[in-house]
């Protein structure tokens, strides 16, 4: 249907000269031109010809149809999509645009209405309970196997997502009898070679490992028992060989990316705990598939470089396992951590994350990305290489991790802010640090509980390096010794 002329003059009934962007007879006559677009109507009081009424043409014997007057609404994509369809010029505008609704998993008559109050500040809240890592791909498949069973109040995911919203909202008082539940379901499971109850089980016990991390006693080390008992299942079930799949990349690389950073742990609080030898793995498809292929740059789903993840876990491996390993391994593993190490460099550039040119705004999560990059140069620089803190490639690495934390204003992820924190030897980047701790501890969004611990072993890391004058004790003596001190586990993710 073709343009008839602007609204002001079909209101007038009059002809149109159809000048744009303002018809000429409303400039002529001093009106406002209403324009030609598409514009929205509704029925007039004693308008018959468009009144809103609803005939029923069922039979009173037919029972089938339920009798509800339905609306359908046009959203401002439809309008758009429909001019541009009408005008022949559809652009990649609307190309997989389209907002489709998701489905309602679970029945309202699951659960009450305090559980669907937890579950909707577990959907608006995914960085207070699931950071520090990019939680919404998490989060989305964390509910979708929540309410893969609706008719089972057991499922231990669903329990577990109903504890880490109520320990936020209620406290460890309320929340422990959801707590319960989930490792009441896990123990009590008995088709462990079932794939959907493994995979229930895993995410749950991940949620309770999350549960002690927010909970106070997380800073009892109480979080390593869940991390233990997924490295066992992991390892030792037949059936794990199951969830290599795609779909659940993301769950894959969340165990990852907290397997890894609990080697860091393991290697600098010298007391290897029980349960889990077995060396971490990147067992996603995407993240394997990914690494070999040509100028891929190495990214996990939740948001974490996975060669930054490997690098570490070869590194902190080196200094953990006792065993002596054979002349063939040793040589892989050299090589490997080399070509990672270089791939994570060339990553950085020669002028690292802060002076690259782009022309779009440089989202968080990929600000968070380059933290843990150079946090891990610097980590290799000192604990591999023994690079000395006056080394100027060294010092760049450094200045570029607190610049990129102040840009950031807040950051949670313990490890990168503990090793980027750590090399502060100035007052002004000390200063920098403690402004990023202070605005990181208050930011009520994200999970920030764990920020005085690393804030409290920075600053003891700091007073040792004050106190050797003479610069004589190398870098991971003090480091050990720190870490070491913590009377419990301290986790670093």
């Amino acid at each position: 249907m073709g343009v008839k002329g602007c609204w002001t003059c079909r209101e007038r009934k009059v002809r149109c000269d159809l000048t744009l962007p303002a018809c000429g007879n409303c400039a002529r006559s001093r009106r406002v031109c209403k324009g030609y677009g598409m514009q929205l109507s509704w029925p007039r009081e004693n308008d018959k010809r468009r009144s809103i009424v609803s005939y029923s043409t069922r039979r009173e014997n037919n029972a089938s149809h339920l009798e509800i007057i339905r609306f359908l609404n046009s959203s401002s994509w439809d309008v758009s999509l429909s001019e541009a369809i009408r005008t022949g010029m559809i652009s990649a505008d609307h190309l997989r645009t389209m907002r489709v609704p998701r489905p309602a998993y679970l029945s309202p008559t699951v659960m009450d209405s305090e559980q669907w109050q937890l579950i909707g500040f577990f959907n608006e809240s995914k960085s207070l309970t699931l950071g520090p890592t990019d939680e919404e791909p998490l989060a989305e498949f964390i509910l979708r196997v929540a309410f893969s069973s609706p008719s089972d109040p057991t499922n231990p995911v669903l329990q577990g997502v109903l504890a880490l919203a109520s320990l936020q909202v209620h406290g460890s008082s309320q929340s422990s009898r959801y707590k319960n539940r989930v490792v009441s379901s896990v123990i009590e499971s008995m088709d462990w070679l079932d794939e959907q109850t493994l995979l229930q089980n895993l995410v749950g016990t991940m949620l309770l490992y999350h549960y002690e991390l927010s909970h106070e006693s997380g800073y009892k080390g109480k979080w390593v028992t869940y991390i233990c008992a997924v490295k066992n299942i992991i390892n030792t079930f037949p059936t794990f060989h199951k969830l290599l799949q795609r779909e659940y990349a993301v769950f894959l690389d969340w165990i990852y990316y907290h397997e890894a950073l609990a080697e860091f742990t393991i290697r600098h609080w010298k007391v290897p705990y029980e349960g889990c030898g077995y060396a971490p793995e990147a067992r996603s498809l995407l993240t394997i598939q990914g690494s070999h292929t040509q100028g891929y740059a190495s990214l996990n789903s939740i948001g974490c470089p996975t060669d930054v993840l490997q690098l570490v876990v070869h590194t902190c491996r080196q200094a953990i396992v006792t065993k002596k390993p054979d002349a063939n391994d040793v040589r892989f593993v050299i090589e490997n951590s080399l070509e990672l190490e270089r791939n994570i460099d060339r990553e950085v550039g020669d002028y690292g994350p802060i002076h690259m040119q782009s022309e779009t705004a440089i989202d968080r999560n990929t600000h968070i990305c380059s933290i843990h990059r150079l946090a891990c140069l610097i980590y290799i620089n000192r604990a591999v290489h023994h690079v000395s803190e006056t080394e100027f490639r060294h010092k760049r690495l450094v200045r570029e991790g607190i610049l990129l934390l102040d840009e950031l204003v807040t950051c949670q992820n313990a490890w990168p802010l503990f090793i980027i924190g750590c090399e502060a030897v100035t007052e002004e980047q000390r200063l920098v640090i403690m402004d990023v701790f202070e605005r990181s501890r208050q930011d009520k969004r994200r999970r920030s509980s764990h920020i005085h611990l690393i804030q409290y072993m920075v600053e003891a890391v700091w007073k040792q390096q004050d106190l050797d004058e003479e610069n004589k004790i190398d870098y991971l003596t003090i480091i050990d010794a720190v870490v070491g001190g913590i009377p419990y586990v301290p986790p670093f993710a």
